[in-house]
């Protein structure tokens, strides 16, 4: 091949390479995907949260949500009978549960908003968690292929549930299929694992996932979301204590 046939390929691929490297996402636009794709400013839905025990006992619940950002959430056990009528109000850092037997109203504030709400993984913080990434962590990818981007998260600061996360992210849905969340010291607690999604609008938003400790061997949360509408126009007065104890 003659030298200047040469010189005009080279050329040809370095500005190739140099318009692929120009047109991949760096980790904080992933990152401004998932939040678009996940955050919910507000919604309303109804969950089936299944809670798998080391022993192999399986506890199943059936819930109404309602959630206002970071804000407000209520949610309202309507099965096992049991459980039906008890209900949990956030409003910002407060928790109050009601629990219709004894007709009593306790609040709960702090730290044990992060304990596993019925024994499993899942915490009421995780429940209603919707403020987005991007204003909590800092990204940095760590490995990118063809179909997914593995992204690690570094809280900016550490009071936050999870100061680390592991995120490998599906370029085509722009969700976490999977996550690892760490504690402050590295130590990884948590594994959640995205099973379902569905189209709503221009977002991919997950309605079944799976949470799997990483302390304990065997034990498990799956929470399945159904009837699921975004956006939902609320009255403040759906999250007052007086709502919660009707």
């Amino acid at each position: 091949m003659p030298r200047k046939h040469r010189v005009i390929l080279l050329a040809a691929g370095l500005l190739l390479a140099g318009l692929q490297s120009s047109s991949a996402k760096t980790a904080k636009e992933w990152l401004r995907e998932i939040d678009h794709n996940m955050v919910m400013e507000s919604a309303q839905y109804k969950a089936t949260m299944i809670v798998h025990l080391p022993s192999g006992q399986e506890r199943s619940f059936e819930m109404d949500c309602k959630v206002v950002g970071e804000k407000y959430a209520m949610m309202e056990y309507t099965e096992p009978k049991r459980d039906a009528g008890t209900r949990y109000l956030k409003r910002d850092e407060e928790l109050w549960i009601y629990f219709p037997r004894v007709d009593r109203t306790m609040l709960i504030q702090g730290h044990m908003l992060r304990q596993g709400v019925q024994g499993g993984d899942m915490s009421f913080e995780d429940m209603t968690e919707s403020k987005p990434w991007e204003e909590l962590y800092d990204a940095e990818i760590v490995e990118e292929n063809e179909n997914s981007v593995t992204i690690r998260l570094t809280a900016f600061d550490n009071t936050v549930s999870y100061p680390f996360r592991e995120l490998v992210l599906d370029k085509h849905t722009g969700l976490p299929m999977l996550e690892i969340s760490s504690d402050a010291s590295g130590e990884p607690i948590k594994e959640t694992e995205i099973l379902e999604f569905k189209q709503i609008g221009d977002r991919n938003f997950p309605t079944s996932v799976i949470i799997r400790s990483r302390l304990t061997e065997n034990k498990w949360t799956k929470f399945i979301m159904s009837d699921v509408d975004l956006d939902v126009n609320f009255d403040e007065s759906q999250f007052t204590k007086r709502a919660l104890e009707e």
